[in-house]
């Protein structure tokens, strides 16, 4: 089976609790605390339904929905400042259109789909459907899936070992967020974003070698968030730090981006959050330095690289 098996998830709002010939609105406040502003209509002449179970840890949201006889539309419009966002769906019954930027797919179970919902999004549900779903933001996955992707699909094959690792990573870390510390939590999210992301890159279920090589991957990514600050971390601090050779690390970041080049990465999404938050008062210098930059000229040059304009201009 492909349901994720969670602990009972909060109940938001269910589109019976509103009053008569207010569905429709109501439902759209509700799912608009989620997914942003959207338009909801019916498919057929009636009343729409649905329900959504929601829970926040850190910047995902994991969601149980319930839909029927709606259409939802979502605008990509960039002056509503609405962070972009992936949908990683795990349908568990019944059946859905959805089509993003163009492209359409039919939403059925025993496959997963990352929808990404920072493009222009319908979704079109005639009888009942539900799913299970993580809210990812883009910034989250990108890098590691190496593309701005509409839509991703994988088959879920029995038994898919990387499949069961996912879900696995998914109920550990909605059960035991309540009595994990910050940094656990980090690194749980790290290392459930990294299998996700090896699940719908990969053509079929991997081999205990591959999990054991995601699992490294994951902690070194942990570490790396944890510690990119330190203007001193090193391929050889990080791979001493995690237990493993230098040539080691650096082999299990063959394929894409390196070890530096996450962790510059890293530090350009922070500064670029410090920059943009207008109540943090902080020379250009001082966030360098705050980010694990070793100078403001150096800084100001991988900006640019990175973003199209110097931090100034930000």
């Amino acid at each position: 089976m492909n349901r994720i098996r969670n602990p009972e998830l909060p109940l938001i709002g269910r589109s019976v609790d509103a009053q008569s010939g207010e569905d429709r609105d109501h439902w759209r406040s509700v799912f608009s605390g989620l997914w942003g502003a959207l338009e909801v209509k019916p498919v057929v002449e009636g009343n729409i339904s649905g329900s959504l179970y929601s829970r926040t840890i850190g910047d995902l949201s994991f969601n149980r929905i319930e839909f029927g006889n709606q259409q939802f539309e979502k605008s990509h419009n960039r002056r509503l400042q609405e962070e972009p966002f992936f949908s990683l769906s795990f349908p568990e019954s019944g059946t859905a259109l959805c089509e993003i930027d163009g492209n359409r797919v039919q939403l059925l179970p025993q496959n997963t789909y990352l929808l990404n919902n920072g493009l222009s999004a319908k979704l079109r549900v005639k009888r009942d459907y539900s799913t299970f779903n993580v809210k990812i933001p883009v910034t989250a996955l990108e890098h590691r899936l190496g593309c701005n992707a509409g839509i991703l699909s994988r088959t879920i094959v029995q038994p898919d070992a990387i499949f069961h690792m996912m879900q696995r990573l998914i109920i550990e870390l909605l059960q035991n967020v309540d009595e994990a510390d910050v940094r656990t939590v980090g690194f749980m999210t790290n290392q459930m974003l990294d299998t996700v992301a090896f699940f719908l890159s990969s053509g079929g279920a991997m081999s205990d070698d591959s999990i054991a090589v995601q699992a490294l991957r994951a902690r070194v990514l942990a570490f790396i968030d944890a510690n990119y600050r330190n203007p001193d971390l090193t391929p050889a601090k990080i791979a001493s730090t995690c237990g493993i050779s230098r040539s080691y690390l650096y082999k299990i970041f063959a394929d894409g981006p390196s070890v530096m080049e996450r962790v510059r990465k890293r530090r350009l999404e922070a500064a670029r959050g410090m920059l943009t938050d207008r109540d943090r008062k902080m020379t250009m210098t001082q966030v360098a330095l705050n980010t694990g930059f070793s100078s403001s000229s150096e800084f100001s040059r991988l900006f640019k690289k990175a973003f199209g304009a110097v931090p100034s201009r930000v």
